[in-house]
């Protein structure tokens, strides 16, 4: 979740009745029970009152009561192999990878100096504190670090983290978005961000192939299962969070469809698919000539938001759906994304565009330099070679939790180290 001041939002009518997990995993491998954003400058984040005023219902959603199975009756393996030691340099089916040489080698160099900088001990467990925002810690961190470590094998980080993760849920079972530095959620923070957790959802099920005893994949289902019963909308629409938004307002940036193709394997719920299509018509519809979706948008599709420290991180969350599973909706964004960067060059790329392609920005940074170097991995060899030399040199733009944690996702990704471990 980015810490841009978000409106009041109108919730949807959903049947919510999920309690939260465990802080004790079980091991997968023998069934056990389940378990359990910042502006560059570095801003504070959802205003308070943020819960849906329209009040919720038990009869009123049908979209995220539809469907059948939760996660009941999935199989407990869905990986093959395992573990998968750092690098991996896989080349995904439909994608290239940078050729810029030494390009792991990087990434360890930069996941290090990441992890020295922005990891730090907590009760309990790990997080990744936000230097400029008062050293707190937001849910999407817990994200990116658990993401970051599964690829790297780096199981005592991301056992911590998942331990600080776990400590924070709310009573969906979802993390609170952002927790001061004492380890209290904030007074704007209370209540999930969709991203968040997805990232940790989809690390969990990597990390069950990674390290195959260690209760991952049932603490996985049981996220999943969160996520299915609080933040989809009766149309399917995926909420920005369990407090807020739905069919009136999504974040374009937090759908992962490949994310989602994955749970739906994991929990073997149907419900998934119509998750993938109704946001996949979402970003046809406000993606413009260009692919810079807005951060924000409506049932309307009023595009009054602009491309920015949401929104950027939509070509890679789009593009590894293309790359790992060769889906002709991503693509066509990747072209029109892709194209509008390859044409700017990384040397004229910024924080911040209108939707018709107006800068706005004024830094270069990796939370919009790397993403647009992902896009470039289905089709633009040049913009994905440029994207990996900006961030292989010196701090990859201006420093910041954000960026510098973007950097190293979208480096693995480019590297052929962000992996679906589901893949043969």
């Amino acid at each position: 979740m980015r810490s841009f001041v978000v409106p009041c939002l109108l919730g949807l009518s959903l049947s919510v009745a999920v309690a939260a997990c465990s802080s004790k995993d079980t091991d997968d491998d023998n069934g056990g029970a389940s378990s359990g954003g910042t502006s560059a400058s570095g801003g504070s984040g959802r205003t308070a009152g943020t819960g849906a005023s329209g009040g919720t219902s038990a009869t009123g959603g049908s979209g995220a009561s539809g469907g059948s199975g939760g996660s009941a009756g999935a199989s407990t393996s869905i990986i093959r192999g395992g573990p998968f030691p750092y690098p991996q340099n896989k080349k995904p089916q439909y994608c290239t990878l940078t050729t810029v040489a030494n390009a792991s080698a990087s990434v360890q160099s930069i996941y290090n100096g990441w992890k020295t900088q922005y990891v730090v001990s907590a009760s309990p467990g790990l997080r990744v504190q936000r230097p400029e925002n008062n050293n707190d810690t937001v849910s999407e961190g817990i994200g990116y670090g658990m993401l970051a470590a599964v690829y790297m094998g780096d199981q005592t980080t991301f056992d911590g983290l998942w331990q600080y993760g776990k400590a924070h849920f709310d009573s969906n079972g979802l993390m609170n978005w952002k927790i001061q530095s004492g380890g209290t959620v904030a007074s704007d923070g209370m209540g999930s961000a969709t991203d968040a957790d997805e990232d940790m959802a989809w690390a969990l099920i990597m990390a069950s192939g990674q390290w195959p005893t260690g209760g991952y994949l049932q603490a996985a289902k049981s996220v999943i299962t969160n996520l299915r019963s609080s933040v989809i909308a009766g149309d399917y629409t995926l909420k920005p969070g369990d407090a807020w938004g739905g069919s009136n307002k999504t974040f374009p940036d937090y759908f992962s469809p490949a994310y989602l193709r994955v749970f739906k394997l994991v929990s073997n719920d149907p419900i998934w698919d119509h998750v993938i299509d109704r946001n996949y018509e979402i970003l046809a519809q406000v993606s413009g000539q260009y692919g810079l979706v807005p951060d924000s948008t409506t049932t309307a599709y009023a595009l009054t938001d602009s491309y920015k420290y949401d929104a950027c991180r939509t070509p890679w969350r789009i593009g590894m759906d293309y790359c790992f599973n060769g889906e002709a909706r991503a693509k066509t964004y990747l072209d029109k994304i892709g194209g509008f960067f390859n044409a700017l060059g990384i040397a004229n790329i910024y924080d911040g565009y209108s939707l018709t392609g107006a800068k706005t920005g004024t830094s270069q940074n990796m939370a919009f330099i790397g993403p647009a170097g992902v896009s470039g991995m289905a089709g633009f060899p040049k913009l994905l070679d440029d994207a990996f030399a900006f961030g292989a040199i010196g701090n990859g733009g201006t420093s910041g939790y954000f960026q510098q944690s973007l950097r190293v996702i979208t480096m693995l990704m480019m590297s052929g180290n962000f992996v679906d471990y589901t893949k043969p």
